[in-house]
């Protein structure tokens, strides 16, 4: 039988094993879960293909370019996991749709790919961190298993830039980069005001809305800039409502 239909006050907490037991909680249940899965199917390949990749002619030695291999190899790899979850939620076309705005930045500098893997993967991970206790035990347990794989992406990021801001030439790149890419990174977790976020929290797929994302967001990368880095960190606003960031 299914549970009553949950609200924001009294979400949905159970756990759902498989996409039959999704399908007989009803449409909306696959909606949710499928919209997620649907973003990531999208966003990890865009990632890959729009950062990772020419990251390796950026890089500016072998171990550099291998290192950039190995992020972009996992990148993929995590299209296709949840390409395969898309598939068994029977979704139909989970590449359809426009990627995050995010993946508009033009990528320039192996300085800049240096804080895009600190700053933007550190947004990826603040959302998986959350994917790992929702309500869709598939999903829960990919992003579970693929959070060190994210993590080690954010440190990657942080160690290399931590190694360029130490060069008086590098510096004004890296303090560049941070100013460009942590106000273009805040649409990353959507409008303050969402629909979808609701669904998403009504049925225990999220369970923080998208502002308070943002703030973790901007806090920890912060934290990040200002005291590991020395560097000034952009005003921002921990709202969104879909304009310029």
């Amino acid at each position: 039988m299914r549970p009553s239909a949950p609200t924001l006050e009294h979400p949905f907490t159970g756990e759902v094993a498989d996409a039959e037991e999704a399908m007989a909680l009803g449409p909306e249940y696959v909606l949710a879960a499928g919209k997620v899965i649907a973003s990531h199917v999208r966003n990890e390949l865009a990632g890959a293909a729009v950062f990772d990749e020419p990251a390796i002619a950026l890089a500016p030695g072998p171990k550099d370019k291998w290192l950039a291999c190995r992020i972009a190899m996992e990148e993929y790899g995590h299209h296709l996991k949840f390409t395969k979850l898309a598939v068994e939620l029977g979704l139909d076309d989970a590449t359809a749709g426009r990627t995050l705005s995010v993946f508009d930045y033009e990528l320039r500098s192996w300085p800049e790919f240096a804080v895009l893997k600190a700053i933007v993967d550190l947004a990826e991970v603040v959302l998986m961190e959350e994917l790992a206790s929702c309500t869709y035990l598939p999903l829960r347990n990919l992003a579970t298993t693929l959070l060190p794989e994210e993590r080690f992406h954010v440190s990657f990021g942080k160690r290399r830039s931590l190694e360029l801001v130490a060069d008086p030439a590098a510096r004004p790149l890296v303090a560049e980069a941070v100013e460009r890419l942590v106000p273009f990174t805040l649409p990353f977790f959507g409008r303050s005001v969402s629909a979808n976020n609701e669904l998403f929290r009504r049925w225990g797929i999220k369970s923080h809305t998208n502002d308070d994302s943002r703030a973790a967001f901007i806090r920890r990368s912060r934290r990040f800039v200002v005291d590991d880095l020395g560097l000034p960190f952009p005003e921002v606003d921990v709202r969104w409502d879909g304009g310029p960031a």
